[in-house]
Parts: C-alpha cells; sequence; structure tokens
C-alpha cells in the first residue's frame, strides 16, 4: 500500500484544538495525494531504463545535474538530461502546494504556518532544503508534518534519487520524553567512550526525537511500513541544524500486530516464547527503533557517503542496529531498561529482520535493509549466537551481544575511513541471503500484504 491512514485515539483527539483538527484535515489530504507521486516514480524510475551506470557517470560530466537528488533523467534526442521533480510532476504537486497553503492561513502558530508555506513553496519551485531548514524552527506545534521527495533507498544504481512521500502526526507528549532520556543516557556514554569514534558533535543542536500518532502516511514510508525515520538526509544541514527522529506509531504498532508477534510465534522454540510477554515485546519494538535510529545518527562521518556510493545504505543500516544495541548496555547501567527488556530488545531485532525478509520477497523495496540484516544473521549464526533446531531454538544472548560489539567496531570502521572496495569485500563475505532463504520456511504462513 502506498497511501495508508489511521484512525486516531480518542485520547489523542482530546489532545488538540478545533483549529488543529481543521489543520490535520487539510495536511491528511495532501498525504495522501502525494502518494500519486510516487506511483508514477515508482512506474517511472529515476533513469532511462536502457542506461547503464557508466552511461550515466560520463553524460554528468557535462550536465552534472543528472546526478542530482531531485532531478529525473530523460533521454531526449539521444542526449540524457535531468529534469527537476517539480517541473516534471507540476500538474500533480501545484493543487497539493495549494492545500498546504490553505493549512497555513488556518494556522494560528507562527513557526508552523511559516514551515508549511516553506514546504507549499518547495513543492513549485524544488526549495526542498530550505523547507528541510525551516522545519527545525518549528515550536509549540501539537502537530507534525512532512511531504515531499526524502529517502535514497530506491535508487539501487547511485544511493542518490529520491522518493517522494508524506505523513502527518499528532506529538505524544509522554513518549517523547521518554525516548528523550533515553537519548541522554546513550549520547552522554557514547561522548565519554574512550576508544570509540562517535560524531557526536555531529549535529551540533542535537538530535529530537518525535513519537507521533500518524492519521496517514504515504509514499516510500508507506510502502516500506516503516516504524520511524531520521530527517534531514543531508549531512550538511544536520552539522549545522540537527536531526529529527520521528516515530510513526501507527504503522509500528500495525507491524507488531500483524508481523512482529505472529513471527515471533513460529519461529522460537514454545519454551522460549513463553518467557516473554506481548507487552514486554511491545514495549522492546519501539526501544529497537529508538536505538537503531539512535545509533545511525551516532555514526555520521564527512564523506562516507561519496567514498561507500551505493554501497552506505546498506552498510548504514547495519551499523544502525549494531551500534544501536551495542549502545544499549548504558540503558541497563542507568536502570532505564532491565536485562529482561535487553533480551527483548536483541529479540525483536532478530524479528525484524525476517520480517524485511519477508517485505523483500514480496518486492517491497527494502533490499538495502535486507543486504544489512543478512550482515547481522549470519554473524550471529556463524559465531552460535543463533541456533536452528525447527527454528530459532535459544538464542544465546551473551554470544551475540559480544558479536554484535565486534561487528559494530568494523561497520564503523568503513563508514569512518573505509573505501569502496573495502565495503565491497566486506559485503560479498557477510551478506549472503542463504541463511533467510533457509530459515524462512518457519514465516512462510505470514501475510505481509497489511
Amino acid at each position: 500500500m502506498i497511501y495508508r491512514k489511521f484512525k486516531l485515539a480518542k485520547d489523542i483527539l482530546r489532545q488538540i484544538s478545533e483549529e488543529d483538527k481543521r489543520v490535520l484535515k487539510i495536511l491528511g489530504d495532501t498525504v495522501r495525494d502525494i502518494s500519486e507521486v510516487y506511483k508514477l516514480q515508482i512506474r517511472d524510475g529515476y533513469y532511462p531504463k536502457s542506461s547503464k551506470k557508466s552511461d550515466l557517470e560520463k553524460a554528468q560530466k557535462e550536465s552534472p545535474e543528472i546526478l542530482t537528488p531531485f532531478t529525473f533523467v530523460d533521454e531526449v534526442n539521444g542526449k540524457l538530461i535531468g529534469i527537476p521533480y517539480h517541473q516534471k510532476y507540476a500538474d500533480r504537486l501545484k493543487p497539493i502546494s495549494q492545500k498546504i497553503d490553505r493549512a497555513a492561513k488556518i494556522c494560528s502558530n507562527k513557526s508552523f504556518s511559516k514551515y508549511l508555506k516553506a514546504r507549499a513553496k518547495s513543492l513549485i519551485d524544488g526549495s526542498y532544503r530550505e523547507a528541510d531548514i525551516i522545519w527545525f524552527d518549528v515550536k509549540g506545534s501539537n502537530i507534525d508534518f512532512y511531504i515531499g521527495p526524502a529517502e535514497r533507498y530506491l535508487d539501487q544504481l547511485f544511493f542518490i534519487k529520491r522518493a517522494f512521500q508524506g505523513y502527518v502526526g499528532v506529538i505524544d507528549r509522554q513518549e517523547t520524553d521518554d525516548m528523550e532520556q533515553i537519548k541522554e543516557v546513550l549520547y552522554s556514554s557514547a561522548k565519554i567512550s574512550p576508544d570509540k569514534y562517535h560524531s557526536t558533535s555531529i549535529p551540533k543542536k542535537g538530535v529530537n526525537i518525535y513519537v507521533e500518532s500518524t492519521p496517514s502516511t504515504s509514499g516510500y514510508i508507506a510502502d516500506a511500513v516503516f516504524s520511524g525515520e531520521h530527517f534531514p538526509s543531508d549531512l550538511d544541514i544536520m552539522q549545522v541544524r540537527g536531526s529529527k527522529i520521528i516515530f510513526y506509531k501507527n504503522q509500528f504498532q500495525l507491524k507488531f500486530d500483524k508481523l512482529y508477534f505472529p513471527i515471533f510465534k513460529l519461529i522460537f522454540e514454545k519454551r522460549f516464547t513463553a518467557k516473554y510477554t506481548r507487552e514486554l515485546l511491545s514495549n522492546a519494538t519501539l526501544l529497537n527503533i529508538a536505538l537503531y535510529e539512535m545509533g545511525r545518527q551516532l555514526h555520521k562521518f564527512d564523506g562516507a557517503r561519496e567514498r561507500l556510493k551505493e554501497l552506505y545504505g546498506i552498510i548504514d543500516e547495519a551499523n544502525g542496529f549494531a551500534s544501536g544495541i551495542q549502545h544499549s548496555k548504558n540503558l541497563v547501567v542507568k536502570g532505564l531498561i532491565t536485562g529482561d527488556q535487553l533480551e527483548a530488545i536483541i529479540i525483536i531485532h532478530i524479528i525484524w529482520m525476517f520480517t524485511d525478509w519477508l517485505f523483500y520477497k514480496n518486492s517491497k523495496n527494502v533490499d538495502s535493509y535486507v543486504f544489512a540484516n543478512a550482515i547481522c544473521l549470519n554473524s550471529y549464526i556463524s559465531k552460535g549466537g543463533l541456533q536452528e533446531k525447527e527454528g530459532i531454538y535459544w538464542p544465546n544472548f551473551s554470544k551475540m551481544f559480544f558479536e554484535i560489539e565486534a561487528l559494530a567496531d568494523n561497520l564503523v570502521y568503513l563508514l569512518r575511513k573505509g573505501t569502496y572496495k573495502d565495503a565491497e569485500t566486506f559485503l560479498k563475505k557477510h551478506a549472503e541471503l542463504k541463511n533467510f532463504e533457509r530459515l524462512s520456511k518457519y514465516i512462510s504462513r505470514i501475510n505481509t500484504n497489511i
């Protein structure tokens, strides 16, 4: 599904004003509308189907706009050219922009209204980065909103082009505060770590976390059913303005109910599953999302995307899992989570990998995630952390955690100063999918059409 609509809980609706409800309705309509642009991107791709990577690199020397994030590449009279998204999809984007402007006029929160106007303008003239920067200045709004081209994962040639998506959310203040506590412990411990490389000064203004009830999502984040995401994608903006981690609460709950918990019951040994309650695992899922996104933010190194090119996404994703869990031991030390919760986090980490595998098999465009997951899964199996006996028998958490630490060190090295060849060699050795192929028989009955 490329557009998802969720019903907000009554307690969430009671927290927002009538004005907010009107704004929410208009912005929800724009989220629905932007799914049609994403549908066109899926149909057309980013590059002419006949073009080879070498052809595009050669053409880029004469026309630099070809390999920029917000252009569609077309072939006209035998020549490759870059057409800006706001021109190619103008007939679709103009009415969406007008609706966002209408919401901005209703909104009495000046900073949010200013942001909405900038976001509306970006769809017309391509000023997406400027809108991202203004987004960071929003204060005191119960509503959050994003629409435009954001994620790079569908560009499997260069990991450059962005896919359109959208969401509107109502911020859950209590759960947001809880996640802030988690972040503070993780980042404080990372800063004082003497033997690790953490770019905790990037972003300088820090990581901002928002747990949100999302009445609607669309585009790539709806298609791949994201539980969370970080913005912006541009490191230079993060270095100055910081970053935002958004938790899509409704999509997270959907995945847990329809995929994570059923997979847990199927893939683990029965006596083992009896130890962990549904509530414990649900809470661990939110913590896992937090650790994964924060782990990625801890390791944003200048030049990493340029060095690793299209392999960057895989290394970055694998590092999010490994480094996030690696740092979670500090949450236990500080008393924010228990040992049982840490075990549950690792269990959800395993289940998350198999969920992505099912999406991959059903063409959900999650290739980077699956190869990243394969790095982790293969490491755990080869080191004895996971053993198969009519499914996964009984995880050896000590061995898994030890392997996670070693894996995180290797992945951080690749992000910090590894070459493209280093990453390529590492992936050839560690990212094979055979273990997923072998173990997937235990979850074949799971339906991913959610």
